[in-house]
């Protein structure tokens, strides 16, 4: 699996998630997620240390000291519109 193939899927899961009610867009730890999707660790890591430095857009946030996700600003509106940037 490639890094911009991790990246869709975490995209997707956190989109998927931001959808489901109840969910909403809550910050969640970074091993549910790896382990939801059956990411190696590895390629994992890499895609998380690419959301950290986004560029332009602001899809996923990493908060630094936990290692939790969430969809950030510009992820939720690819997210309403029903895109995903990765893909």
């Amino acid at each position: 699996m490639t890094i911009e193939e991790a990246k869709a899927k975490i995209f997707h899961w956190l989109c998927s998630r931001y959808h489901d009610p109840g969910q909403g867009n809550e910050y969640i730890d970074k091993d549910i997620v790896r382990e939801a999707i059956n990411i190696p660790e590895e390629v994992f890591e890499k895609a998380l240390n690419e959301f950290v430095d986004p560029g332009a857009h602001d899809c996923v946030e990493v908060e630094i000291p936990t290692g939790r996700l969430k969809l950030g600003t510009g992820g939720l509106q690819f997210c309403e519109a029903g895109t995903n940037p990765f893909t």
